[in-house]
């Protein structure tokens, strides 16, 4: 990298040295000298608008914002002085009194720059009216909402909404006194083309955007008396790095750590699923361990009671009927520690025959494309987004699942000209996309077919046709593709259209294939897999082009860590016995599970109340949720791993989760190898890579 000249300068009076393009407020901090501001955010585009931070250079006749001036060799600046307070003065006051800034009332009172500023000038008094007429209240999104009397224009929601989220919703309206933040061409908040990923939130130094599903206790007390952690966010595999804000146990808000230094392609910032929904009710919490009577009643049981009824049970039937008839099936949604955990005491403690997660079809048709290849899927990774020029979304429900890669996809279309296919029900990069071919669930797998044939026959391949394989331009490959749409109904016009698309994916350079959960069948993984592999790889160090959505946060470390089976039982294997090991999955991912015959025996570990199983189980048995307990988290790709740190206190008596699995293991009958947290993470990373980045 080249390095930048150096130039020395004087703040303050003092002899300060600093790089070639740097700002006079970059150096000021990077010397320890404060300088105030507003509209100024490291992570965003460099404005100048709100004038707070203004600096004395001398010879120049005016106040200069500090936030946009290049420093210069032999400049000597002043950051502090009468005139340069007289003027923020001026400016704050004029700020608050063109809206509404009550504190007394405001939820952000407490934690909001304004106020902040307004008490380190000292701005016991206001020497202009106050000028303002009431503003619209914007809380037609369930996650967030918009107070305009709070907001004082300062672009950052703007500029972030553009150059993190990249999807330029936010923007300004009206002149003069009536300017205001508006929402596409003056939409509400739920009507326009925001995805609530809550940047414009975070980025906000006021009460203007604000929070609708935090608690109450988000509006007592100051950040001084707040913890914040920084931790990652385990939720749909991409390991975000976050920074969790608590006060008395109550988790306050949740902040991505953003940067402007392009170590991570996200910049650090979070999406709905990260920032929102953690603040959802998923139901009644499990306090105490239950059992079900004789009298079908369910009753509060002691720790050492309860534990023992579920290994005497599962034991009984180890010895009696075989390992066979026993089962678990865990969340993917759990940490690499209790998965070993978990793992170990059903096979090892039970000899169980079905070890299993909600998601294990998805992993059996990855696992036999990885066999008809004859060897393992090689997955990209989420961070080759920003470098691909050309990315098929296939059968991916990206809006839902992993939210974050629309934000890096959306803005590597506006700044690299990137071009994006969407192929399944929804159409999740609308307006950003080049091609989108609708089409349910069930034909996709025929969609695939299609797209590789088509592909493999422009590119000069051996596509299939009619189950064989047939040199490219025979009669037998173009017979087989009319038959596969006719049989999607594909008209003349999307035929046309595909063609153009496979024409432009051939001639790219860093293609990219994004292979959804809704593909979770062998043929469709392993036509996905030829196709990323068609072009873009002349490089014989070329990495991986299929990028391949999991379901749950540690999908991946459930999938290397064996967790879930390779063949799922027959309807004529019975299954007398299980242990169901719970996460937040919703009430069709237990039925799929419970739908078949019940077993004699149900036990699960839970945080939540599993209402669902009120009348299938005969002990609950409560956990911590993921932010009560530590532990390892695999990223979607298998590639790296993240330790997530436990930010609040399970509710008394609630023991971890791999505890509760030990404790289970030493009643098998032989003890449990591992006895500590230490040692499970150490086996986990050992299992997962022993190269793993940590």
């Amino acid at each position: 990298m080249e390095s930048k000249s150096k130039i020395s300068l004087k703040i303050d009076g003092g002899e300060v040295t600093a790089d070639e393009g740097m700002t006079i407020l970059e150096v000021a901090q990077q010397a320890g000298i404060h300088i105030p501001t507003l509209c100024h955010h490291p992570a965003l585009s460099k404005w100048g608008g709100c004038r707070m931070c203004v600096v004395e250079v001398e010879g120049v006749p005016r106040l200069v914002a500090s936030c946009v001036m290049p420093v210069r060799e032999g400049m000597m600046v002043v950051t502090t002085n009468e005139r340069i307070i007289k003027s923020r003065r001026a400016v704050l006051e004029f700020i608050f009194a063109e809206r509404n800034h009550n504190c007394m009332f405001c939820e952000k009172s407490g934690d909001c720059e304004l106020q902040q500023l307004a008490y380190d000038l000292q701005m016991d008094h206001m020497a202009v009216p106050q000028a303002f007429t009431p503003y619209p209240l914007d809380i037609t999104n369930d996650y967030m909402g918009i107070d305009h009397n709070r907001c004082i224009l300062c672009g950052r929601c703007v500029r972030a909404c553009a150059e993190l989220a990249g999807n330029h919703v936010l923007a300004f309206q009206n002149r003069g006194p009536r300017s205001l933040i508006g929402f596409d061409l003056n939409e509400t908040l739920n009507g326009s083309t925001c995805y609530a990923c809550g940047i414009c939130l975070q980025v906000c130094p006021t009460g203007a955007i604000f929070n609708r599903q935090r608690t109450h206790y988000a509006v007592k007390g100051h950040t001084k008396a707040w913890q914040a952690t920084d931790s990652h966010c385990p939720q749909c595999g991409l390991l975000c790095a976050t920074t969790m804000v608590v006060a008395d146990n109550t988790l306050l808000k949740v902040e991505g750590r953003l940067t402007a230094d392009g170590k991570r392609p996200d910049r650090g910032q979070l999406c709905f699923r990260g920032r929102f929904e953690i603040f959802n009710d998923f139901g009644e919490r499990l306090r105490h361990p239950l059992v079900r009577n004789a009298k079908g009643r369910w009753t509060e049981e002691s720790w050492e009671n309860a534990l023992d009824r579920v290994a005497k049970k599962m034991n009984s039937l180890r010895d009696t009927a075989g390992g066979q008839v026993l089962f678990g099936i865990a969340s993917g949604g759990v940490s690499n520690e209790v998965l070993i955990a978990f793992r170990d005491l059903l096979a090892k403690g039970w000899s169980a025959g079905t070890i299993d997660t909600f998601d294990g079809s998805h992993y059996r048709a990855v696992l036999a494309a990885s066999r008809e290849l004859g060897h393992p899927l090689e997955e990209a990774s989420w961070r080759q987004l920003p470098d691909s020029d050309f990315v098929i979304a296939c059968g991916a429900d990206l809006s839902k699942r992993q939210p974050l890669l629309l934000s890096l996809l959306r803005r590597n279309v506006l700044e690299n000209g990137s071009r994006v296919a969407v192929i399944g029900p929804a159409d999740v990069m609308a307006s950003f996309r080049s091609f989108y071919f609708e089409t349910d669930h069930e034909d996709l797998p025929a969609w695939v077919d299609i797209l590789w044939n088509m592909a493999a026959q422009a590119s000069g391949g051996t596509p299939k046709a009619k189950g064989k394989t047939q040199k490219t331009g025979q009669a037998g490959g173009k017979r087989y593709l009319t038959d596969l749409q006719k049989k999607v109904g594909m008209p003349a016009k999307t035929r046309t259209a595909l063609t153009d698309m496979v024409s432009q994916y051939l001639a790219s350079k860093q293609p990219l294939v994004i292979a959804g959960e809704a593909l979770s069948d062998a043929k469709c993984a392993s036509a996905l897999n030829h196709l990323a592999r068609l072009t873009g790889l002349k490089d014989p160090d070329a990495c991986g082009r299929l990028m391949i959505l999991k379901r749950d946060g540690n999908s991946a470390g459930a999938w290397k860590l064996g967790i879930a089976a390779q063949k799922r039982p027959g309807p004529k294997r019975r299954l007398k016995a299980g242990l169901m090991l719970l996460g937040e999955e919703s009430a069709a991912d237990i039925a799929v599970w419970t739908g078949r015959s019940a077993p004699e025996f149900l036990a699960v570990i839970s945080p939540h109340m599993p209402t669902k199983l009120l009348d299938k189980a005969q002990v609950f048995i409560p956990r911590p949720s993921w932010l009560e307990e530590e532990g390892t988290y695999t990223a979607s790709d298998g590639n790296e791993t993240a330790h997530v740190k436990k930010v609040l206190t399970a509710p008394e008596g609630v023991r971890d989760t791999w505890q509760t699995l030990l404790a289970l293991a030493d009643r098998t009958g032989g003890a449990p190898a591992l006895k500590t947290l230490e040692q499970l993470t150490k086996k986990a990373a050992a299992e997962l890579n022993p190269g793993i980045e940590t």
